[in-house]
């Protein structure tokens, strides 16, 4: 029972200290990719590494119908032909980096390359907020796999008390049937020393019986030997 209430409060620890949304505001800055130097939109995202990242962009700018690669010299992921009708009726180029954060978490900057220059709310005002809404959208899609994450291991957490309260059950079960067989033979026992008991008083007037039958017997052999010496 001590081993389940500890495996319980760990479970309630985990889920207290979970992580939620990620709410990170989108920042601008000019920033070095394989191409130079350009504008680019940043966010935070806390509690993520960044295979988990790595994982959902994979997963997210297929929606975009993108064709992905990884540039492993440069570290950074390469969208071409993306699709974005609220930012350009062309298809744009997505670049997106990964930063570790240590403990807490990664960032991305991401460029959109819109042909003649990357986006940016100086030069792209209208344009802009679609920008925003993609990195959004995109931690959406990581807070929800970071929450799901969370969920299967919790559900194993879960599973794992059931399986610890149906072994404590059946051990209980097996218990109370121990419980009863040593009763049963407790029972046994005590009607064996009732038993016991009786045969002992029993076996002490035998015994008694038989001590003065002896002392009859000896008292005609003694009768018998003064005979047999009276005619010697």
């Amino acid at each position: 029972m001590k081993t389940l209430m500890l495996t319980l409060l760990a479970l309630l620890t985990l889920v207290s200290t979970s992580w939620g949304q990620i709410d990170s505001p989108v920042k601008e800055e000019t920033k070095a990719n394989s191409k130079g130097s350009f504008n680019a939109l940043t966010m935070d995202l806390p509690g993520t590494t960044s295979k988990g990242v790595q994982k959902a962009w994979g997963k997210f700018i297929k929606k975009l119908k993108g064709k992905t690669k990884f540039d492993r010299k440069m570290n950074e992921y390469i969208a071409d032909d993306a699709t974005i009708k609220d930012m350009s009726d062309n298809t744009v180029d997505i670049i997106m980096k990964i930063e570790e954060r240590g403990q807490d978490g990664t960032a991305i900057s991401v460029w959109f390359n819109l042909g003649a220059s990357y986006l940016s709310s100086k030069d792209y005002a209208e344009r802009y907020p679609a920008g925003e809404k993609i990195l959004k959208q995109f931690a959406n899609l990581v807070s929800a796999d970071m929450i799901e994450a969370e969920l299967k291991d919790a559900e194993k957490k879960l599973k794992e008390l059931e399986d610890m309260l149906k072994k404590l059950e059946k051990e209980e079960a097996q218990r109370t049937k121990d419980i009863e067989t040593y009763r049963a033979t407790i029972k046994k026992m005590e009607d064996n020393i009732v038993t016991a008991e009786g045969d002992i008083k029993k076996s002490e007037e035998e015994q008694g019986n038989t001590t003065l039958t002896i002392e009859e017997q000896k008292k005609i052999v003694e009768e018998i030997q003064k005979r047999l010496d009276s005619v010697k």
